[in-house]
């Protein structure tokens, strides 16, 4: 996975895109997120890939006077890390490093809420696989997993208009803020989907569109003709039958 390639940039990343995420972040995806999360009181939460741990802030920010039950802020870049334990200002938050295709230091039905945004499109579909089989194990039945990927069809996009470049075997770089390049996995909407399933999920879908506040911090993104930039995942566990819930019975 290309995960590590942050440990490079960490700073710069972090300069560039503070507590906030980005003006796409800032302006659209941070609310629609917390819309759809409602409250955190007495809640286990799981962040995977939260980077420099902005959204960890948001959310203790946004939703003050609520305390998590727990709250684990994961990520595989130990200098992403080191920037979220020492900036996001969460004293009770666990910070862990943790590469998403090993098996989570938790156990069975930890967590209500998991979150990964913006990470499954830097990730093989070896390690979105096991994350996902991995989330499925620790995400309590009636709990939720939220997940946010740069939208295939602006990857797509930038593809054609041949600003992708090369990362290795399976990952390219796109364009991002301050002149970064960010790196990213070419993959449909529907090898999404067919993952997500593959692990036992049902999901809603949402596609968002850049704002004009967006595109007045980011005109570079005035090229993508109306395309969305973000595609959310919105997901349950299926319902286990009686023969998957119980061992069945040795005559």
């Amino acid at each position: 996975m290309a995960r590590p390639f942050y440990s490079r940039i960490a700073r710069q990343w972090h300069e560039a895109t503070g507590f906030e995420g980005g003006p796409f972040k800032k302006y659209v995806l941070n609310d629609y997120l917390i819309n759809k999360i409602d409250a955190i009181q007495d809640r286990d939460i799981l962040e995977l890939g939260a980077g420099n741990g902005y959204f960890a802030r948001l959310m203790t920010q946004r939703f003050a006077g609520q305390q998590a039950e727990r709250h684990v802020v994961s990520e595989l870049s130990g200098a992403l890390l080191d920037i979220a334990r020492r900036d996001c200002g969460i004293k009770t938050a666990e910070y862990l490093q943790l590469d998403l295709r090993s098996t989570f230091p938790f156990d069975d039905d930890s967590f209500d809420l998991i979150l990964a945004t913006m990470v499954f499109n830097e990730c093989s579909d070896a390690a979105v696989r096991g994350a996902l089989r991995e989330s499925a194990r620790v995400l309590r039945h009636d709990g939720r997993l939220l997940v946010t990927i740069t939208h295939p069809l602006f990857i797509r996009h930038l593809s054609d208009k041949g600003k992708l470049a090369r990362l290795g075997a399976q990952f390219w770089t796109m364009p991002g803020k301050a002149s970064l390049r960010l790196p990213v996995v070419i993959r449909s909407e529907e090898r999404y989907a067919a993952l997500f399933s593959q692990a036992g999920f049902s999901f809603s879908t949402a596609s968002l569109h850049p704002t004009s506040h967006v595109l007045n911090e980011r005109p570079g993104l005035r090229h993508a003709k109306g395309l969305p930039l973000a595609l959310v995942f919105d997901c349950k566990l299926n319902k286990r039958t009686d023969a998957e819930a119980e061992p069945a019975s040795r005559g």
